[in-house]
């Protein structure tokens, strides 16, 4: 298993996913009005000269904009026709709710959402990028400085939670002006029009006028003056300097489909991939890429490699040497209308990375690493799932004895129960099946209060330890890893957590989150990509279970004190019994819990306490296949209640191994380890060959 890093648990904390949206073409320059000059950060060196966004856009140049009764499918081809690659969205007053982005169509197409959706429904089911929610980080003024721009970006996309390729631009009146994406400032970069103002020395103005027949580089170099802060310099470095090398570029062969190639770009998130196999390089897919084909109505399903066919990709305006200059780059980006360049060996075809418009337009920023080792939590928060499910969180009554603190769990399905001491002044207190069962196990009178367990020297219980009370920000893989991660060497798995609320840790409990409960999260989670980010979209049960070999087993012949001290001793919750007719059961602690509720003695067998309960119908009810997805054994354990599921050999109809609700969560705990992909074998699989060419 990974390695694992440590992890704070704040309440407040910024989500761990990032999503890159695509960079959008040029909008006009402003051709009229004094331009007036940022003054830039003392001691931090502005690339970008000063220059604001509003020498960029000019009022009115919307370019692209989109209402919300409008289909997805509308909306893809206008940004295709339009050549942007993001759009504003207002509802029928005219005001903007959001942006709609390239991505946005990326995830839209590999969801399969219908072209005929509204973009109202689009934005309501939380998968935007830039929702009404996120405007006020996306929202700039004409006289922002781009600089400032640039450190918004890297901000957003190191934040992950919103889109981070483009800004709103908009006046202090709140009239839209347009779409600032990270293509523009990079046209900002070498538009002579741009530097054409009274600041720029006149022999400047004369060496960047249009029909320049020397490399962009070169005229630049010999127009530099000492004491200028156009961004000479910075654009005088080369492509090598800013590219993603091929080590981080992710590949997919010319045989995966459509659907697939989106679903590497959505889980990596990448804007480009490079379609790869033993012979070189076809091409290059982007977000661009997938507005042409859901606005064109291809299916998903499609072999990438025949959609590049059909598309007649030319690989000349999408190649660059790496020891070309990034103003040759900004150049040849803004010529073709293109974000992104397959990267070359000077006077080869052999591929070593590739370089965007943000990598051009953040190139003196921090970099945001491609896999970084911070955890990538996924799914919905604990907070939405144990609020969704409030009724299920079990209280017991002050004085409670452990037979109706049996009763209670059995009856309600639960494993937990929060239990009220005595003491008025104290804490809520976590009574769970386990201790029941030991309990049992020990000799305790049933009548017992489960306060007096709790408090007992025995099993000292003076608080709940500090590992398992969370805020209700946390989302799904990341419970998964604490109830993994929480015990210390030698103590059993966490099974549940206390989901803090508005009292905190001082005894306000939002309610409590078992291993069930992730299950019943993981089953319910409605998209797909999603459910990629857990890992378990292609995950089985055999990867999943615990085998024969490490599964304890009893005799139907065992006392029941016997199966459950098995259970203790192993600190496993379930063991196999295997009848002499060839059937079997299992032997879980909720078998304790209903043999205390009903006053089955601690000396029964375990023949005679499943004669009258168990059956083949019962025990049909937890067998599932190794090559069952795991997202299906999730919502067989949601459906059914049950915590373990036998897994049966195929071949011989015989139990292989079992299946249990924290087993789900150590499937999918590693997507917090330090290098969160590595669960995702498949994905590594998509780095493809280190050397290769372009056809």
């Amino acid at each position: 298993a990974p390695a694992v890093m440590e992890l704070k648990v704040e309440a407040d904390r910024p989500s761990s996913e990032r999503g890159d949206v695509t960079m959008g073409a040029a909008t006009s320059i402003a051709a009229s009005g004094e331009a007036v000059r940022a003054p830039a950060k003392k001691g931090v060196e502005d690339v970008f000269g000063g220059l604001t966004v509003g020498q960029l856009i000019m009022p009115g140049s919307v370019g692209c904009k989109l209402l919300l009764h409008y289909d997805l499918g509308d909306a893809a081809s206008a940004l295709h026709a339009s050549g942007k690659t993001a759009a504003a969205v207002a509802d029928g007053d005219g005001i903007v709710v959001g942006l709609f982005t390239e991505n946005d169509v990326m995830r839209a197409f590999f969801e399969g959402a219908p072209v005929t959706s509204r973009l109202e429904a689009w934005f309501d089911s939380g998968m935007a990028r830039a929702s009404d929610l996120a405007m006020r980080r996306l929202t700039v003024r004409p006289s922002t400085p781009l600089s400032e721009i640039a450190e918004r970006m890297v901000s957003n996309a190191l934040a992950g939670n919103c889109a981070c390729h483009h800004v709103l631009v908009e006046d202090d009146a709140g009239h839209l002006w347009g779409v600032l994406s990270a293509l523009d400032m990079v046209q900002a970069l070498i538009r002579p029009e741009t530097w054409a103002d009274s600041s720029t020395p006149s022999n400047q103005k004369d060496c960047l006028m249009p029909g320049m027949k020397t490399p962009l580089a070169t005229s630049l170099k010999d127009c530099s003056m000492p004491g200028m802060k156009a961004p000479w310099a910075t654009l005088s470095m080369s492509v090598k300097d800013v590219m993603k090398s091929r080590d981080d570029v992710f590949t997919c062969p010319p045989t995966n489909t459509m659907r697939e190639v989106l679903k590497v770009l959505l889980m990596t998130k990448q804007n480009s991939a490079l379609v790869v196999d033993a012979h070189g390089i076809y091409g290059i897919v982007t977000p661009r890429d997938a507005v042409k084909a859901f606005a064109d109505g291809e299916e998903s399903s499609e072999v990438i490699a025949d959609w590049l066919a059909k598309k007649q990709q030319a690989s000349g305006p999408r190649l660059i040497e790496s020891t070309a200059s990034l103003a040759d780059a900004a150049a040849l980006m803004t010529a073709n209308g293109v974000n992104h360049l397959v990267v070359v060996l000077p006077g080869t075809l052999e591929a070593v990375g590739t370089v965007s418009s943000l990598d051009l337009a953040l190139c003196d920023k921090a970099r945001t690493p491609l896999l970084r080792s911070t955890a990538q939590a996924a799914g919905p928060t604990v907070g939405e799932l144990v609020s969704q499910q409030w009724h299920l969180t079990a209280v017991c009554n002050r004085g409670a004895t452990l037979r109706e603190a049996a009763c209670l769990l059995f009856a309600s399905g639960r494993t937990s129960t929060a239990l009220a001491l005595s003491d008025e002044a104290a804490p809520l207190r976590l009574l769970t099946e386990n201790d029941i069962m030991r309990a049992y196990v020990y000799g305790w009178e049933p009548d017992a209060t489960a306060e007096s367990w709790l408090v007992a020297k025995l099993i000292p219980r003076c608080s709940i330890p500090q590992h398992v009370l969370v805020p209700p920000s946390v989302r799904l893989t990341e419970a998964a890893w604490l109830m993994l991660k929480a015990p210390k060497p030698g103590i059993d798995a966490c099974h549940h957590l206390v989901v803090k609320g508005a009292k905190g840790s001082e005894g306000g409990w939002l309610g409590v989150f078992s291993a069930l409960d992730l299950a019943r999260g993981l089953a319910a989670i409605g998209s797909e990509l999603e459910a990629a980010r857990t890992g378990a979209d292609q995950t089985r049960v055999r990867a999943a279970m615990k085998t024969l070999e490490v599964v304890p087993t009893c005799k139907p012949a065992n006392a029941l004190r016997q199966a459950f001290s098995t259970l203790i001793d192993s600190r496993q919750n379930a063991a196999l019994v295997t009848n002499d007719d060839g059937t079997h059961n299992l032997i879980t602690p909720r078998c304790c819990l209903q043999a205390l509720a009903e006053g089955v003695s601690a000396d029964c067998t375990v023949a005679d306490f499943y004669a009258p309960r168990g059956g083949p119908v019962e025990q049909a009810l937890r067998e599932v296949a190794p090559e069952l997805p795991l997202l299906d054994a999730a919502a067989i354990m949601t459906e059914r209640t049950l915590h373990h599921l036998v897994v049966m050999d195929p071949k011989t109809s015989r139990p292989m191994g079992v299946l249990s609700s924290l087993d789900v969560a150590r499937a999918i705990a590693s997507m917090q380890s330090q290098r969160p992909f590595a669960s995702l074998g498949w994905l590594w699989a998509c780095k493809g060959p280190s050397t290769c060419t372009v056809w």
